[in-house]
């Protein structure tokens, strides 16, 4: 039996390699390290869905670390996709990311706490199967549906089930999972802290002639492809454009899914991001901007997180479930209710906003 000490129960212990601390001080064990951190409470955590869902649930992390202490490690279970986000989120101390081999892994870790905020069956299945003393959020039960393992997750589970209750019940996303996980709601603010990088934002600047004293609009014109009616027409944002030249400095936005949309906007005499840039690239675009116009998509949230005056258009999906925060304005289609959450495309939904109602907001934003 070896003499060597290992403090397993280290956050610093990675447990298949030496710990950087370790290697640096030349340590031949654990036993003459100063730098020891005891884990206290196991949390582990299940969201892999829409990276827009993932950045408001980061407002979860300062409120799991007041609960269950300090000392406290918080694993986050992820997609690829959603994996930067978490490494630019405070106090999360691991990040999985989502594959058949996790089956096995938590089927025989221990841990304390279990917060599963998927209702999916990849991940009830797995929180059926996970070691943990406490579970919170959604299993996967015997009837083949979700369930709420504590009464607290019903209300969300109730939702989904129902585009009725979706309707009546007020209440913004955030709001919905801090009862699921048992605490309180605050409006606590998103805790994703995304990198900016200023390399990228001096040459976008230089490349397209953006003083410091220009005031910028953002109008992101990008949706997810299953709700193609979130996006507002291509004719409303040319109209508002026009309007906006006169005063203002545009700057066209979108993603790898618009590209397909960039033989209709070359009339647009504007500023356009580069549609294939990357995340951290896009989220620095959006941070020189003094107002950002967008549809309920990612680019809402990244705004949100940047504390951006912000006008969400909403067609399709519910207004009430994004919080205000006090510098979002909403403009809410009168054919919300008619299409609510629908995933095919309307062409009289998208264009039932007027381009002279965001205007009126524009200018008063920016008074």
């Amino acid at each position: 039996m070896s003499n060597n000490k290992w403090n397993r129960d280290c956050k610093s212990f990675p447990g298949i390699y030496a710990c950087e601390i370790m290697t640096s001080e030349g340590y031949k064990d654990c036993s003459e390290c100063q730098f020891y951190e005891p884990i206290g409470k196991k949390i582990l955590i299940f969201h892999f869905g829409a990276i827009g869902d993932v950045i408001r649930t980061t407002s979860i992390i300062p409120e799991i670390k007041k609960k269950y202490g300090k000392d406290s490690k918080i694993t986050w279970l992820t997609s690829k996709s959603c994996e930067f986000i978490l490494k630019n989120t405070p106090d999360i101390d691991e990040i999985l990311v989502y594959n058949p081999e996790i089956h096995l892994r938590l089927s025989q870790e221990e841990f304390d706490v279990l917060i599963n905020l998927e209702i999916t069956p990849s991940a009830t299945q797995l929180a059926n199967i996970t070691n943990a003393k406490e579970k919170l959020g959604y299993l996967f039960s015997k009837d083949g549906h979700p369930k709420a393992f504590n009464k607290g997750a019903e209300e969300y589970l109730e939702i989904a089930f129902s585009n009725y209750l979706n309707k009546n019940t007020k209440k913004t996303y955030q709001e919905l999972i801090f009862n699921a996980i048992n605490i309180p709601y605050n409006k606590q603010p998103y805790c994703f802290k995304p990198k900016i990088n200023q390399s990228y934002i001096k040459e976008f600047k230089n490349k397209n002639n953006l003083k410091e004293t220009d005031k910028i609009i953002g109008i992101n014109i990008g949706s997810a492809p299953r709700f193609p009616s979130k996006a507002w027409s291509l004719e409303k944002v040319k109209e508002l454009i026009k309007e906006l030249n006169k005063k203002y400095k545009v700057i066209l936005l979108g993603g790898p899914n618009e590209i397909q949309l960039l033989p209709k906007l070359k009339e647009i005499k504007t500023i356009t991001n580069d549609f294939n840039n990357i995340l951290e690239e896009f989220v620095s675009i959006l941070s020189i901007c003094n107002l950002i116009i967008t549809g309920d998509s990612l680019a809402l949230h990244l705004s949100i997180t940047l504390n951006k005056p912000t006008i969400a258009l909403f067609f399709t999906t519910p207004p009430w479930q994004i919080e205000n925060y006090n510098f979002l304005k909403k403009i809410t289609s009168k054919m919300l209710e008619t299409y609510f959450w629908s995933d095919q495309y309307h062409e009289d939904l998208i264009n039932s906003i007027s381009a002279e109602e965001v205007l009126k907001e524009c200018e008063t934003l920016l008074s």
